[in-house]
């Protein structure tokens, strides 16, 4: 152990000494380089330690922001606050848990402030101009609450343009706005649903109708529809109408046969032809029964003698003679279709002449009927059904339970369920197949909303600490060990640099002293001549070399001294 000890010392003290005798500028180089070297691994260090920060509220007011920093010192989360923004950022591995704790506080992004900004001193030389942009801006702000309170928006912005009435236009520009929604993921909005927002907004502005409000999303698509009543827009409408109703279809069919199958073992297609067309229908019957009298008038004209004429005028002697009741004429039948019978009779007795008239009316039994047929109707309905097989048995450990397939008895105790789940007509075409048939299993998929590899706050972590480790080291052995060695290797003199004939001047030549016998000569490549061998080393350096190598390597010593003496005898 004092063999390997011993030497290192010695090198230890030749290195100070070496360090000794370069001049104190280099010294003082040294230094200043170490701790330079020292300051950047610390500064590596330090950022490969930090976090990211992420934001988790922005925009409270003074209140919320107090009350925010109390919870998360409270459930000992790190934060910063910016004073510029008020932001409040966490590290991106807790942010999840700092935004349970801001919501279990009460503690909400308000945004930023609506009404609430006319609430305060608008101060005296405040323009009517400044006035009414104020509560334009304030509006947008309340109606952008209002529609983000909706479940598939996320976040919504409002921007309305209200023209300034002017007295001296004929006609004034009518008010737009436009709706920027940012949905979530997954989310999207039914045309009813669009048609709410569109109402909502003209209810809120003056002089706005829903026509002139255009709703978009995150994506850039127009949600709204320029004319309500234009063929896209109508065909828009049945479409989703008809996609609701295949889909509440599905629904039952999945919903009715899991509890026989098992959940998961059913997937069910169903396609709806419907007819949106319009038809009125009007009618008008007579019934079949015997018309009823309604009224009845008779009229008498002209000089009738009591043998030979019939009856008239308003009862009274002359009309109920014996002989008036003998002669009298039969009345006619009326005419039922035309609802009135006129009668005439003519009687010529000697020379006295008269007519007779009788007008009935009939009340006629009369239907009229006016149908208008409900839209849409449903055409046709074709069901596609896929049944997987159920289980045969229980499962084992580590083993999946056996599966059986259905036999005809089940499979047609399926459809009929399937027929009475979507209304089954067959007078109409209707159609329900149902098909029994393994299920491969299902393969395991990366998730689509899973972050990528550069993106994810962990391997952003990894790779800092890596690369952080790897400066370190190429700093170590590519900049400071050369710049060490650079500065403690020591630099002989070799005196001035000859001149030979030709003029040229001979470039500088080192030697590094290895024992007294040998010594290698380091020339430039440039140029060659014969060098100036640098002066002899003194007698205490050839005693300290003589001293290292006895340490080092006794046996060559030894063999030195041996051939010494026996050259000697």
């Amino acid at each position: 152990m004092s063999a390997t000890a011993l030497p290192k010392a010695a090198n230890a003290l030749r290195d100070l000494g070496r360090f000794q005798d370069i001049p104190v500028v280099r010294q003082l180089a040294v230094f200043i380089l170490a701790a330079a070297a020292i300051a950047l691994g610390l500064w590596l260090f330090f950022w490969t330690q930090k976090p990211d920060y992420v934001t988790v509220q922005a925009g409270l007011d003074a209140k919320s922001t107090a009350q925010a920093s109390d919870a998360l010192r409270t459930a000992q989360i790190p934060y910063k606050l910016d004073a510029a923004t008020g932001a409040l950022t966490v590290p991106a591995d807790q942010a999840g848990a700092a935004r349970m704790t801001m919501a279990s506080a009460g503690i909400t992004s308000s945004g930023p402030a609506g009404f609430e900004s006319l609430q305060g001193d608008q101060g005296f030389g405040t323009s009517q101009f400044v006035e009414s942009a104020r509560y334009q801006h304030a509006m947008e702000i309340e109606l952008a609450r209002t529609i983000a309170q909706l479940r598939p928006v996320r976040e919504a912005r409002v921007h309305l343009a209200m023209p300034k009435p002017s007295a001296f236009t004929r006609q004034n520009e009518p008010a737009s706005a436009s709706v920027v929604l940012q949905l979530g993921a997954g989310q999207t909005l039914e045309q009813n649903q669009i048609d709410a927002i569109e109402r909502l907004v003209a209810s809120s502005v003056p002089d706005l109708s829903p026509e002139h409000v255009t709703v978009v999303d995150q994506f850039g698509r127009l949600l709204s529809q320029d004319d309500p009543d234009s063929a896209e827009a109508v065909n828009a409408k049945q479409f989703e109408q008809q996609r609701r109703q295949e889909a509440l279809y599905v629904q039952r069919i999945e919903e009715l046969l899991a509890p026989m199958t098992g959940p998961g073992r059913v997937s069910a297609k169903v396609s709806v032809d419907m007819d949106f067309a319009q038809t009125e229908q009007a009618s008008e019957t007579y019934g079949p029964q015997p018309a009823i009298v309604r009224s009845e008038q008779l009229s008498e004209s002209g000089n009738l003698s009591a043998s030979n004429a019939n009856a008239q005028g308003v009862p009274g002697s002359a009309s109920n003679t014996p002989n008036a009741a003998n002669t009298a004429a039969p009345a006619n039948a009326a005419n039922p279709a035309n609802g009135a019978a006129p009668q005439q009779a003519n009687a010529n007795a000697g020379n006295n002449s008269g007519t007779r008239s009788t007008v009935r009316n009939y009340e006629i039994d009369r239907t009229l009927t006016h149908t208008r047929q409900a839209t849409p109707r449903i055409r046709r309905v074709t069901a596609a059904v896929l049944v997987d097989n159920v289980p045969a048995g229980s499962a084992t450990a580590g083993k999946p339970a056996a599966t059986r397939a259905l036999n005809d008895g089940e499979l047609k105790r399926i459809e009929t369920l399937v027929q009475q789940a979507i209304g089954y007509d067959q007078q109409r075409g209707d159609v329900v197949s149902v098909v029994n048939a393994p299920f491969a299993p299902a393969a395991v998929e990366t998730p689509q909303d899973a972050l990528p590899m550069w993106q994810d706050p962990r391997a952003l972590n990894i790779a800092r600490m890596a690369l952080g480790g790897l400066a370190v080291l190429g700093l170590i052995f590519f900049v400071l060990r050369p710049a060490f060695r650079a500065m403690l290797s020591p630099r002989v003199p070799v005196g001035n640099a000859l001149v030979p004939a030709g003029g040229q001047v001979m470039p500088t030549v080192t030697a590094e002293m290895v024992d007294d016998d040998e010594v290698p000569v380091k020339l430039s490549p440039a140029y060659s001549p014969k060098p100036v061998l640098p002066p002899g080393p003194g007698f205490e350096q050839k005693l300290q070399t003589a001293r290292e190598v006895a340490s080092t390597d006794p046996r060559r010593v030894a063999q030195v001294v041996r051939e010494m003496v026996n050259s000697d005898g």
